[in-house]
C-alpha cells in the first residue's frame, strides 16, 4: 500500500509537469513565437510634370501662316491663268491667220488643234483643283486683297476661255458642240468644279463669278448655244443654294 501511494504521487507529478501552462511573454503573447517581418514596400509616386499651359503661338505667327497660304492659292490660280492664256493664244493666232478662203479647207485642222489645246486647258484646271483641295485642311478663309486678286484671276481665266471659243465658232460658223463634241461637257464640269472648290476658301467667289456671267448673257448665249439646259443642270443646284436663281431667269 505504501508503494502504491508513492507511485500515484510520482505519476501525478509527471502529469503536472507535462501539462503545465507555457511561460507567457509581453501582453500574454507566447515568448517563443516569432512574428514574420513586414517588408511590404509602398511604391513611390512618380513625379508628374507640372504643365504651365499649352504653348500658344504668337498671333503674328498665325497671321503670317494664313497670309502665306492665301498667297500660295493666289499664285497657283495666277499660274494656271497664265498657262491657259498661252493655249488660248495658240488657238486665236491659228484662227486669225486663216483667211476667209482657207477656212473651209483648214476647218478640220483647226477643230483638231482646238480640241488638243482645250484638252490641255482642262488638264491645267483639273491640276489646280487638286492642288487647292490639298490645301483645304490647312487654309482658313481668304479675305482682303488676296481674295480680290483670286476672284479677279478666276474671272480672267473664265472670260479668256469664253472669248477664245466665241472667236473660233464665229470664224468657222459652227456650234460649240460641233467644235468640241463631248469635250465641252468635260470643260464645263472642270470649270464648275474649280469655282466650287475655290469657294470653300474664298467665300462669295462662286456667287460673284456667276453673277458677273449673268451680266454677259449674250456672250453665254453665243458660246453655249444649244447647251444652256445642260449648263443650268450643272449649275442649278449651286445657284439655288446661293439664292441667286435670278441668274437662271436672265439666261432663259
Amino acid at each position: 500500500m505504501k508503494y502504491l501511494n508513492l507511485g500515484l504521487v510520482a505519476l501525478s507529478s509527471l502529469f503536472a509537469s507535462t501539462y503545465a501552462a507555457p511561460a507567457t511573454g509581453v501582453n500574454g503573447l507566447v515568448s517563443d513565437a516569432k512574428l514574420p517581418a513586414l517588408n511590404a514596400e509602398v511604391p513611390a509616386t512618380p513625379d508628374v510634370p507640372v504643365l504651365s499651359g499649352l504653348p500658344v503661338p504668337p498671333v503674328s505667327d498665325v497671321v503670317d501662316k494664313v497670309n502665306k497660304r492665301a498667297q500660295i492659292v493666289h499664285t497657283k490660280v495666277q499660274y494656271t491663268y497664265v498657262e491657259v492664256r498661252k493655249h488660248c493664244s495658240a488657238i486665236n493666232s491659228t484662227v486669225d491667220n486663216t483667211t476667209g478662203g482657207q477656212v473651209q479647207q483648214k476647218k478640220a485642222d483647226i477643230i483638231k488643234l482646238v480640241k488638243s489645246e482645250v484638252t490641255i486647258i482642262v488638264s491645267l484646271i483639273n491640276t489646280l483643283v487638286t492642288e487647292v483641295v490639298d490645301l483645304l485642311g490647312e487654309t482658313t478663309e481668304i479675305v482682303g486683297d488676296e481674295k480680290d486678286q483670286i476672284i479677279s484671276s478666276v474671272l480672267e481665266l473664265v472670260f479668256e476661255i469664253l472669248y477664245t471659243l466665241k472667236n473660233v465658232i464665229n470664224v468657222l460658223g459652227i456650234t460649240i458642240f460641233e467644235l468640241l463634241g463631248p469635250l465641252v461637257f468635260v470643260l464645263l464640269s472642270v470649270v464648275f468644279n474649280l469655282l466650287t472648290t475655290l469657294n470653300t476658301v474664298v467665300e462669295g467667289l462662286l456667287q460673284f463669278v456667276l453673277s458677273t456671267l449673268g451680266g454677259v448673257v449674250n456672250l453665254l448665249l453665243e458660246v453655249l448655244s444649244g447647251l444652256l439646259p445642260t449648263v443650268l443642270g450643272l449649275a442649278g443646284g449651286i445657284l439655288d443654294k446661293l439664292n441667286i436663281g435670278g441668274l437662271i431667269c436672265n439666261l432663259l
